[in-house]
């Protein structure tokens, strides 16, 4: 039990190189690129928000290539809606179907979150092994998942913070504690352009098992240092901790 709880932490890493966006009326779209530590190309992916109506939101996530823990290429499709207000932004559905290279389902993953109660009800669903696992979580602090961490942290630079301390709903299904801190700003190189950019570490705050954390690589993301904050880059584990280093940008 202890041990499938530490490896499943290093999901975090990954969870700060979604995009970010300006919400506007329109869809906006933006594309993103998953390289090894020697460039080589792993997966891409694209993504667009739509408005639903009044403050929520549709984020559609479309990606396919090589990911750590399945064997050979797969493609994956990901709808969530959300809210966004001024101050943050929330979750309210997520649902992410994963298929082999021949389009045969592997995974089906699903997250519902009740705001009122502050319940997170999720499930995770190996296809061909015909296992389906369900948990539901109690939350007493703002909330996020993989796809929504990055618009979190627009919000939080928007409102003019240098860290906030969130809990997460990650796929296994899990839940965790974590912290987002800007560490540094910067001057970094994305598709050829040097921007200014805000470097930000994403931390698990484990409690009695933080002395764990010396054999985790850290991670980190980077945000536009100016408006609109947009997420540039990421660094880290792209998947458990059994999962090879990466580097995620947005394309040009």
């Amino acid at each position: 039990m202890k041990k499938r709880f530490i490896l499943s932490l290093c999901f975090f890493v990954l969870a700060g190189a979604i995009p970010v966006f300006s919400i506007v009326e329109d869809a906006v779209k933006m594309g993103y690129v998953c390289r090894d530590m020697e460039g080589g190309k792993r997966w891409e992916a694209e993504t667009e928000i739509r408005k639903k109506d009044d403050d929520v939101y549709i984020l559609t996530e479309k990606g396919e290539g090589v990911y750590s823990s399945f064997e050979g290429s797969i493609s994956w499709v990901a709808e969530m809606e959300f809210e966004s207000t001024g101050e943050t932004v929330k979750p309210l559905s997520l649902e992410k179907r994963v298929f082999d290279e021949e389009g045969n389902p592997l995974r089906v993953e699903k997250q519902k979150f009740d705001l009122t109660e502050k319940i997170a009800a999720c499930s995770h669903e190996d296809i061909p092994k015909n296992i389906i696992r369900t948990k539901k979580f109690r939350f007493d602090k703002d909330i996020v998942n993989r796809l929504l961490l990055g618009l979190y942290t627009k919000k939080m630079l928007e409102n003019g913070k240098k860290s906030a301390r969130v809990q997460m709903v990650s796929e296994e299904p899990g839940f965790y504690n974590i912290e987002l801190s800007i560490v540094d700003k910067e001057e970094i190189e994305v598709n050829g352009r040097k921007k200014w950019a805000y470097k930000l570490c994403i931390d698990p705050k484990l409690g009695y098992l933080d002395f764990v954390k010396i054999f985790f690589p850290k991670a980190y993301a980077w945000h536009s240092a100016k408006p609109e904050f947009e997420w540039l880059r990421y660094k880290g584990l792209e998947g458990d901790i059994r999962s090879v280093k990466v580097e995620v940008t947005t394309k040009d």
